[in-house]
């Protein structure tokens, strides 16, 4: 486990970043690497209680991969960095990166219209694209997601890091915490995400409102749309140009 930072209670301030091979020039990028998780205990009755925590304090993992790795940042400008050390943070839902100093920055979907991750061991190869949309759980916010195709609608995946306390272990004489990721699914339209949260016909019949020709087309593939390659080939199919 690396050193422990802050996932929530961060302050945020302006400055100049140099990042790695540019300048991300990015008002609210913050320090990472020190500080605290903070962890709400959905158990407790009357006052709501939170826990301060270290990073050591729960096992697991809140990013995708580890391991970092290279990749670009395009902020909302438009403008395009390359970073040389990057990886992303699915329980703060930021990107952390390494400047040319060696320091921990994190900036988050507020700043970035999108980035990508090379793979660790291969930077030749795209481990994967993400995009900042509206959080599918809380319209105030937005949220990183993966994105598996291009085209008007684009099969995306939201992945949410929770924190999950288990039940009390006697020989350590406290509840364990455990990061735990999970994968949720979108259908992006433009700008616009139609939750469906798992792959179902019924779910992306509702939210695209298909067309009779449309479930005709799935019939005759014999295509149920249950997984990613399904659903990205049906996507594909809505997303070439009518005659």
């Amino acid at each position: 486990m690396r050193a422990p930072f802050t996932l929530i209670v961060l302050s945020f301030f302006p400055f100049l970043a140099d990042a790695q091979q540019g300048d991300l020039d990015v008002t609210g990028t913050h320090p990472a690497g020190v500080g605290q998780v903070r962890f709400f205990d959905p158990g407790a009755f009357g006052q709501q209680k939170y826990e301060v925590l270290t990073y050591a304090d729960v096992e697991g993992t809140p990013y995708l991969d580890d391991r970092w790795s290279s990749g670009t940042i395009t902020l909302n400008d438009n403008k395009t960095v390359s970073i040389g050390q990057m990886r992303y943070n699915a329980y703060s839902a930021e990107i952390h990166y390494l400047d040319n100093s060696n320091k921990e920055l994190a900036v988050d979907a507020q700043q970035v219209h999108r980035f990508t991750l090379m793979k660790p061991k291969d930077p030749a190869q795209l481990l994967g694209r993400f995009e900042a949309f509206t959080d599918m759980f809380s319209d105030d916010r937005r949220a990183f997601y993966r994105v598996l195709n291009d085209g008007k609608y684009r099969l995306v995946i939201l992945d949410r890091c929770t924190i999950k306390k288990s039940n009390y272990d006697p020989l350590q004489g406290k509840k364990e915490l455990h990061f735990i990721t999970r994968t949720w699914y979108g259908i992006a339209e433009y700008e616009y995400v139609h939750p469906i949260f798992i792959l179902d016909h019924d779910r992306i019949r509702k939210e695209l409102e298909l067309k009779p020709e449309q479930d005709s087309w799935l019939k005759e593939r014999h295509n149920n749309l249950k997984s990613e390659a399904d659903v990205i080939a049906f996507l594909d199919h809505l997303n070439k140009p009518t005659k």
